[in-house]
């Protein structure tokens, strides 16, 4: 800076005014980087949501007098809900997408059932969602025995809130609305190996019974089916809100 007849003239310097923005940059985008990722959860800044088809390949599951197998109406139900969830913009993991199972994915040294198990755990813990969901059919000896049930484990707050969520939109989408029954979900708390041994809130949903007369013919009915997997995506996404 120089005087000239009174007047103040300032000369700027280029080079070093682009420095100073380039480093104020650079302080600005550190500043807002800790925030982006806390907000991120995945590599493409998506909501991981894991959907685990219960059984598969050797292990059918359940099942009933005519052969109908727990694992293609789990795998069936899923695949519908994957369905729906992409339709809400969440990223979307399935445990499988056909009807295999699991146990050659994981290394620990244990039975054929638990390490099909583990390797559910490894897949849902791998990609760290904001919930999870896994689809069984339930069975009974008692013929009488009904009803959808969703299973949290025991003192797990959000567990148990995801569960409610879809409780509530069971009884209004499919008892409600589409049966017209009167008739309610059930939530329950269960120390299920896949609650357990997972550390994102899920649940585990027992769509129906197959040894009921009248659930096992639902279990069939593709409109049911869509039904349970839409009311599934509702209380997930009140859930996330």
């Amino acid at each position: 800076m120089r005087k000239n007849h009174g007047v103040y003239i300032i000369r700027f310097n280029k080079k070093k005014i682009l420095l100073s923005l380039i480093i104020l940059s650079l302080i600005i985008s550190a500043i807002k980087k800790p925030w982006k990722s806390f907000r991120a959860f995945n590599h493409e800044n998506q909501i991981n949501i894991v959907i685990d088809p219960g059984h598969g390949g050797i292990d059918g599951g359940t099942g009933d007098i005519n052969d109908i197998l727990e694992k293609e109406i789990n795998l069936d139900v899923a695949l519908k809900l994957k369905k729906e969830l992409l339709v809400e913009n969440y990223n979307i993991i399935m445990t499988r997408e056909k009807d295999q199972s699991l146990e050659e994915l994981s290394n620990i040294g244990a039975s054929r059932y638990r390490r099909d198990l583990d390797a559910r755990r490894a897949i849902i813990e791998e990609n760290q969602p904001v919930a999870f969901v896994s689809v069984h059919v339930n069975a009974s000896k008692k013929p009488q025995a009904r009803g959808i049930k969703i299973y949290y484990f025991p003192g797990s707050v959000e567990g148990q809130r995801l569960a409610e969520n879809i409780k509530e939109n069971i009884d209004e989408y499919v008892y409600g609305k589409y049966l017209k029954e009167d008739l309610k979900a059930e939530v329950l708390s269960e120390d299920y190996y896949i609650l357990r041994e997972t550390n994102s809130p899920g649940v585990l949903v027992e769509i129906g019974f197959i040894t009921n007369p009248e659930e096992n013919k639902l279990l069939k009915d593709r409109k049911y089916k869509e039904k349970v997997a839409y009311a599934i995506k509702k209380g997930i996404v009140e859930f996330l809100k």
